[in-house]
C-alpha cells in the first residue's frame, strides 16, 4: 500500500505499507480524495505534537473495494471516513494525529468508522461534513432557540457555515472577522449581520439584539488569534459560550467575566454524533458553498502546497478562502 507519511515537521515523502486485510464488519476503502485543513498543517508544523512517522490526512472521500460480512456496505459504494473514532476503553482517535490519517491510496472502516453518501451529496459538499456537524453540535450544547441571536467570532469556512445552520434553525448569527474578504463572503452567503471586530464591535451587537447582547456566542478557534475573552462582554447575563476547536489548541481565556455574570462555558473539539445529520442537511441543500472556491491538486502537489499554507499559518498570516483537495491517483 502506498502513503504519505510525516517522519518530523515540515518533512512529509512518500513511503510504503502493508497491504490491508479485509475483516468481517469492515470494508476496504480506495482513497478518492482528501483535504488539508488546519488540523493538517498544525501536525505538519509541529504545533500539534504527534508520535511519527504518522500518516496525515483528517478527512476524506473514497469508494469501497470489497465489503466484508455486516459491513452494512456494498462494492462501489461512496463513503465519507470519519475523522474521529472511539476506542474500546472510551477514548477518541483521531485520523492524522492519534492514528495514522487518510493520506495513503486505502483504508479500512467498520460501520462506525464511513457514511455511505447519497448522490445528492456531491463530493464538494461531502467535504462540508465536518463544517455541519461541528454547527448542529454548537447549537445543541448552547440550547439555542429561535429567534436567539447568536454571536459567532471566526468568519472562515466553519464560521460560515456554523451562521448558515443557525438561520436553518431560525436562530440569528452575528459574524464576527477581522478580515474583510471573509465578510464579504459572507454576506454574499446569504448572512446579515457582519461586523468588523473593532472598537465599534459591542455598539453593533447592541443595536443588532435591541440593547439587549447576544444569548449566546461561539469563538472558532481554527485560525482565529483574537482574544477569546472578548466575547464575555458581547452576551447577556446567563448566556452560552462555546470554544471550538478541531485541533489540540492553547486557547488562554480569562473568566472572571463569566464568572461575574453566569455565563456557561462549553468546549467542543469533535461533533462525530451529528455526521449523519450533517449528511441529511447537505442532501437538502441547506448550505450555499458557492463563495468558496475549491482547489484541486494531485497527490503529487502534497508537500508543496503543505509547505504553502504552512508558511500562513506560522508567519500568522488567514489560510485561503476555500477548500484545498488532492486527488489520489497512486
Amino acid at each position: 500500500m502506498k502513503v504519505w507519511q510525516l517522519t518530523s515537521p515540515h518533512h512529509i515523502e512518500r513511503a510504503t505499507a502493508p497491504d490491508l486485510k479485509l475483516t468481517d464488519g469492515s470494508a476496504k476503502i480506495k482513497i478518492t480524495k482528501a483535504i488539508l485543513t488546519e488540523a493538517d498543517l498544525s501536525v505538519y508544523t509541529g504545533i500539534t505534537k504527534v508520535k511519527a512517522p504518522i500518516i496525515p490526512g483528517r478527512f476524506a472521500i473514497g469508494q469501497v473495494t470489497e465489503a466484508g460480512t455486516d459491513s452494512f456496505m456494498q462494492k462501489g459504494d461512496r463513503v465519507y471516513l470519519a475523522d474521529v473514532t472511539e476506542e474500546e476503553t472510551g477514548g477518541l482517535e483521531v485520523a492524522g494525529e492519534t492514528r495514522d490519517g487518510f493520506y495513503k491510496d486505502f483504508a479500512l472502516a467498520g460501520v462506525n468508522d464511513c457514511y455511505v453518501l447519497p448522490a445528492s451529496v456531491s463530493d464538494e459538499a461531502a467535504f462540508l461534513i465536518d463544517a455541519v456537524a461541528f454547527a448542529e453540535r454548537v447549537i445543541d450544547e448552547l440550547h439555542v432557540s429561535v429567534g436567539q441571536h447568536v454571536v459567532v467570532l471566526g468568519g472562515g469556512l466553519y464560521g460560515n457555515v456554523l451562521c448558515q445552520i443557525l438561520i436553518y434553525h431560525r436562530a440569528v448569527p452575528l459574524l464576527v472577522d477581522s478580515n474583510e474578504e471573509r465578510l464579504a463572503i459572507a454576506k454574499k452567503s446569504g448572512i446579515y449581520y457582519t461586523f468588523k471586530n473593532d472598537e465599534s464591535l459591542k455598539n453593533n451587537v447592541l443595536k443588532a439584539t435591541g440593547g439587549k447582547l447576544a444569548d449566546a456566542a461561539v469563538y472558532l478557534a481554527m485560525n482565529n488569534r483574537v482574544d477569546a475573552s472578548s466575547l464575555f462582554s458581547l452576551v447577556s447575563r446567563n448566556a452560552y459560550i462555546a470554544f471550538c476547536a478541531n485541533t489540540d489548541k492553547t486557547l488562554p481565556v480569562n473568566l472572571q467575566n463569566a464568572m461575574k455574570n453566569g455565563v456557561t462555558v462549553k468546549c467542543i473539539c469533535e461533533s462525530s454524533e451529528f455526521i449523519s445529520t450533517a449528511i441529511n442537511v447537505l442532501a437538502n441543500k441547506a448550505v450555499e458553498f458557492s463563495q468558496f472556491p475549491v482547489k484541486t491538486f494531485s497527490e503529487n502537489d502534497l508537500p508543496t502546497v503543505m509547505d504553502q499554507q504552512a508558511s500562513l499559518i506560522e508567519s500568522g498570516a488567514f489560510l485561503p478562502v476555500g477548500i484545498t483537495v488532492f486527488k489520489f491517483v497512486f
